[in-house]
């Protein structure tokens, strides 16, 4: 799967999950933005997995980036 083909699927979730989580009552928003950001939080933690290459390595960086503007916007909306 191509780089693009990728980003663009993860931009569509990140609107549909928006899109869900704008309908749920605030206090649900809260504790699914906290959740999230526990979550992201995990994610940023240095693993101890393989090097990888470093086209790995840009993969595994956008996608920390990802989490932590969808981090972001989950906040935002509680």
């Amino acid at each position: 799967m191509n780089e693009a083909l990728t980003l663009g699927m993860l931009h569509a979730q990140e609107l549909l999950l928006v899109s869900l989580i704008r309908a749920l009552p605030p206090d649900t928003r809260r504790r699914i933005a906290d959740e999230y950001q526990a979550q992201a939080e995990l994610a940023e933690t240095p693993h101890s997995a393989h090097p990888g290459s470093t086209r790995d390595r840009e993969a595994d960086e956008a996608f920390k980036a990802h989490v932590r503007k969808l981090s972001i916007l989950l906040a935002s909306l509680s």
